[in-house]
């Protein structure tokens, strides 16, 4: 699990680079051939989607307002991070497509979710998805990052299969139909608004 007093950017330069060495070093044969399979983002004028700043993240969770300003209970002085100027949002069919294809990936290749020890627990799970969004992106040849982040939360209640503890880390994925929590290593997702953990989330990196 995380610990409560960390550098948030040295956190995700080591977690980046451990799921990295894990993927490459581990005993089971893991060629990751899905990738050469990874959905692709359609794109064409007529679809127009948000770009997301630092301004516009701000206003929102300042507000306490998500998607089509519906009111959430995120505490206003958690922290967000951004890793990059500005986020597309996702299309929310791509998302289902692609929520698939990361199923079928981490079956196929030996990474089951739950229990597993520290080289293997939710932060990893909720990089690797990040991170291969971010390529499916960059394969499509879309310009900006997509709209997907990263929650350290205090898991007060169970959700997505993963029983109540310390601090957690999922994803949240800005979609053009809602804002939603995503429990990668089980596929379960909620719209951020009736997320049970949301007055407890801390930290938002994206």
């Amino acid at each position: 699990m995380l610990y409560r007093k960390v550098c948030w950017s040295c956190l995700c330069l080591g977690l980046l680079l451990i799921t990295a060495v894990i993927f490459i070093t581990a005993c089971n044969p893991s060629k990751f051939d899905e990738l050469k399979s990874i959905p692709l983002i359609e794109s064409s004028d007529e679809q127009r989607y948000r770009l997301y700043t630092r301004k516009d993240f701000g206003l929102r969770f300042n507000h306490q307002l998500g998607h089509n300003s519906v009111k959430i209970d995120v505490p206003t002085n958690i922290s967000v991070m951004l890793l990059d100027r500005s986020f597309r949002e996702v299309d929310y069919f791509y998302y289902k497509k692609f929520n698939s294809w990361f199923s079928k990936v981490k079956f196929e290749n030996g990474i089951m979710p739950i229990n597993q020890n520290e080289t293997l627990d939710c932060d990893n799970f909720a990089m690797l998805y990040k991170s291969f969004m971010s390529v499916a992106s960059y394969k499509s040849g879309i310009e900006h990052e997509p709209a997907v982040g990263l929650v350290v939360v205090e898991q007060r209640h169970p959700f997505g299969g993963i029983p109540s503890g310390p601090l957690h880390m999922l994803n949240i994925v800005f979609t053009h139909r809602a804002w939603y929590i995503f429990e990668p290593q089980t596929g379960k997702y909620i719209e951020l608004e009736n997320y049970p953990n949301q007055k407890y989330i801390r930290t938002i990196i994206i």
